[in-house]
This record gives structure tokens, sequence and C-alpha cells, in this order.
């Protein structure tokens, strides 16, 4: 389940598409694209369920 940091507690909806383009990507027979697809798309469910930071000075 993604993240709920919405004022609304709503799940973010750009996590739950990548979440189900991961599930269907898993489907998918075990290929070095496929590894990279897994990689990027992980990469865009940070990207997407990260809570604002506040970068350290």
């Amino acid at each position: 389940m993604p993240p709920r940091s919405r004022p609304d507690d709503r799940p973010r909806p750009a996590a739950d598409r990548i979440n189900l383009a991961i599930r269907r990507l898993m489907d998918e027979p075990d290929t070095g694209t496929r590894a990279q697809e897994y990689q990027r798309l992980l990469i865009a469910w940070d990207d997407a369920t990260r809570s604002d930071l506040v970068q350290a000075a």
C-alpha cells in the first residue's frame, strides 16, 4: 500500500499506477530489459511516494 501523506489521507495516484506497472512487468519473462525497466519503475515509485524532504545545509 502506498504511503498516505496527503491531507485527505488518500493514496497517491501516481504510486498506484507505478505499482500496477511493476506487477505487470513481473509477469513478463526475466530479461535484461525487464531488469532495467524494473529499476526505472522503482526509482519512479520512490519519487512518487517520498514525502517532501528538506535538504540539510
